[in-house]
């Protein structure tokens, strides 16, 4: 895949009828860029050249045979520069951090560094800062800092907050915990909506629960992946399958919870993921977190599937599943997934901002 430049990438982005940022940004979660700084993942907002918005993505940077660098301020493609560099930090796993401009809120409550076993997460490789905190006493504690490190009052004016863990290994745990964040939100003058990323919230007691005592709640099935899942992921999400997360979806949304998905593009021969997403895309009350794969290292990229070697994989996927969701009237928020299949236009619409 990485035998392309930016000319070529001009000539793809022409003849497939896409935005040549959107075709750029692909590419760039496909390989990665060259090492940087020592850093093996890093948190990037770079302008992108006849851009004025600054966009937020996150790329590993361990792939001495990617097309792309870092340096000089700029991100480069065979040493065309094809954006400026405007920030780069290292990707930690941090205890709490923001999005749209401060309106989301996500935190890593549950310990998510801890977290292993799937084969393509970064989590491995990242350092950590995100021990757990449990009970609504500890977790008011940590909202009182986050208000006040922002400068804000309270939390009136944060829209969701999304606790972002994969270590809750019963629903049980994950439950008390989502009941005592709104309960300790709540104090902080918080209304908006609870969002969890998880694959051990099932049973629709469960969803009857959170609706009763944490809503509005927002669940996203981590899914990943629809092939080799006992191969690639841990056993909790390996046992949910396709049609479980199929009636998950559908009683969320009898229990006016916002229900969706994560997706890695990248794991699957492509027909097998334009099925599943479709599939999938008739369950769904809010557009799904599809996200590019990306291989951290030697090890991770041998994941890929073979079919997605090449980039016209990722704007095949993307052109055979958007109707399925715009018709729906779903669409991307770029603040919600900094690698996605979209970055400008879906279905032709603009995908909005803010990007970071």
């Amino acid at each position: 895949m990485n035998e392309f430049n930016l000319n070529e990438l001009q000539k793809l982005a022409s003849s497939e009828d896409v935005s040549l940022i959107d075709l750029i940004m692909i590419a760039a979660n496909c390989e990665g860029a060259k090492p940087f700084l020592a850093l093996p993942r890093a948190r990037l907002q770079i302008r992108p050249f006849g851009q004025d918005e600054i966009w937020q993505i996150i790329l590993p940077l361990d792939n001495e045979e990617s097309p792309f660098m870092l340096g000089n301020g700029q991100l480069a493609l065979r040493d065309e520069p094809v954006g400026d560099l405007v920030s780069c930090e290292n990707d930690d796993v941090v205890l709490t951090y923001l999005r749209a401009g401060g309106r989301s809120l996500t935190l890593n409550t549950h310990s998510r560094s801890t977290c292993i076993g799937c084969v393509f997460c970064p989590n491995i490789i990242e350092d950590a800062a995100d021990g757990n905190v449990d009970g609504s006493d500890e977790l008011l504690k940590l909202l009182r800092w986050t208000a006040s490190d922002n400068g804000w009052p309270d939390l009136s004016g944060v829209e969701v907050i999304t606790v972002c863990s994969g270590c809750f290994n019963t629903a049980d745990a994950a439950l008390t915990h989502l009941t005592d964040l709104r309960a300790a939100a709540t104090r902080l003058g918080f209304e908006g909506r609870i969002h969890i990323l998880s694959s051990v919230v099932r049973a629709k007691s469960d969803l009857e629960r959170l609706s009763a005592q944490v809503a509005p709640f927002h669940l996203t099935l981590t899914l990943e992946c629809f092939t080799r899942r006992d191969l690639i992921l841990k056993e909790s999400k390996a046992s949910l399958t396709l049609d479980d997360a199929c009636r998950i979806l559908d009683d969320c949304a009898d229990l006016e919870i916002l229900g969706d998905f994560t997706y890695v593009a990248g794991l699957d021969p492509l027909e097998v993921a334009v099925a599943g997403l479709r599939r999938l895309a008739e369950h769904v009350t809010t557009f799904p977190r599809i996200q590019v794969f990306q291989g951290h290292n030697h090890y991770m990229r041998k994941y890929r599937d073979s079919s997605a070697s090449r980039l016209t994989y990722y704007l095949e996927l993307r052109r055979s599943v958007e109707d399925a969701f715009v018709s729906r009237g779903l669409l991307p928020k770029s603040w919600e997934n900094y690698r996605p299949l979209w970055y400008t236009r879906i279905g032709g619409m603009e995908v909005e901002g803010p990007r970071v």
